[in-house]
């Protein structure tokens, strides 16, 4: 799952780089899209793993600071190199007066590591009776839901439409319901062969998700849904949640199909991009501007001006090798005690 999900941030990190016209432009543009429950798919993975059925007995003592340590520890010195490599290849203005919103907006994709800390405080409150687990459920998804549709329905007073439209994507309110339904889903999860959906009804569920996704309704409902759905606005899209949710359920699946099938070598790879996979979402972006211009200038056909389908292989090797070489960087990286902390393992 962490696997599939880093493939997808990178593919929705990878996608403006090819040429963008004709069939081009809707095809890259249908593919970030459908690769956005790459996020809900991390959210509900940490909400799974650190719920009461599969949460380790090892990660329960100095909890908050091994949690901590993963998140808000990487964020400040990658938050310093990510605002120098914006200033100096972005053209972004360095004077703090006009680049808070930059800070403000979390660095970035660095904003994860900043939600994910709001999350964990619904841990201690995360009800242990069966009854009480499905009303704290239902209470997160309707908080989660309602604050997404108010986010793009509604005229809120004072700075209410700025702080939701503008930095909506960073708040834990608008992705609860994901953490809450990995914590629910923990106890049957950990239980083999008592949660296994039929393969035909998940390819129903990834099918009709991913229609819903594109061709849905719901952006018809917004006054102003416009540009505040797309880029990292369209993680709040409401559609998310079944397509999300039934990927979830259809790799849970999938691995426990494949567990003990893999050769030791494969498995062992698949580990390691698993470990890694925090290091790889923060590095690779920095890889993406290097590889992307290198590939701008390559000639055919490996140019990313190339026209679709063309473009095509030049966009499957930019993903490649941004997703290979984030997994070496971090490998190293985190081999090392003193820039250990900084890849979220320390």
């Amino acid at each position: 799952m962490r696997a599939v999900a880093l493939l997808l941030v990178v593919l929705i990190h990878a996608s403006p780089w090819p040429s963008r016209t004709g069939v081009g432009a809707a095809f890259y543009s249908g593919l970030a899209l459908l690769s956005r429950p790459a996020l809900p798919l991390f959210v509900m993975l940490s909400g799974i793993l650190l719920g009461p059925g599969l949460r380790p007995a090892e990660e329960r003592p100095g909890f908050w600071g091994r949690r901590l340590r993963r998140t808000l520890l990487p964020w400040l010195p990658w938050a310093g190199i990510y605002f120098a490599i914006d200033v100096v290849f972005t053209g972004m203005p360095a004077a703090p007066a006009a680049s808070w919103g930059w800070w403000a907006g979390g660095a970035g994709h660095l904003y994860f590591l900043l939600l994910i800390p709001q999350l964990y405080l619904l841990l201690p409150l995360w009800p242990g009776s069966r009854r009480g687990r499905a009303l704290a459920l239902a209470a997160a998804l309707l908080v989660q839901l309602g604050s997404q549709l108010l986010r793009v329905t509604a005229q809120l007073p004072g700075p209410g439409n700025t702080l939701l439209l503008s930095y909506g994507f960073e708040l834990a309110p608008l992705w609860v319901g994901y953490f809450a339904l990995g914590l629910w889903l923990s106890p049957h999860l950990a239980r083999p062969g008592r949660w296994r959906v039929p393969w035909p009804l998940l390819v129903l569920g990834l099918v009709a998700g991913s229609a819903l996704l594109l061709w849905g309704p719901v952006g018809l409902l917004a006054r102003h849904w416009g540009p505040w759905v797309g880029g990292t606005g369209a993680f709040l899209r409401p559609e998310l949640l079944p397509l999300g949710l039934v990927l979830l359920l259809a790799l849970w699946r999938l691995g426990g199909a494949l567990e003990g099938r893999l050769g030791g070598r494969s498995e062992a790879a698949l580990r390691s991009l698993s470990r890694h996979s925090l290091g790889v979402y923060i590095v690779h972006p920095a890889l993406l501007l290097g590889l992307g211009a290198a590939l701008n200038w390559t000639p055919r056909p490996l140019s990313l001006d190339e026209p679709w389908p063309l473009s095509l292989l030049p966009f499957a090797l930019l993903v490649a090798l941004a997703l290979a070489g984030g997994w070496g960087l971090t490998s190293v990286l985190a081999a090392r005690p003193w820039t250990r902390w900084a890849m979220g393992e320390g």
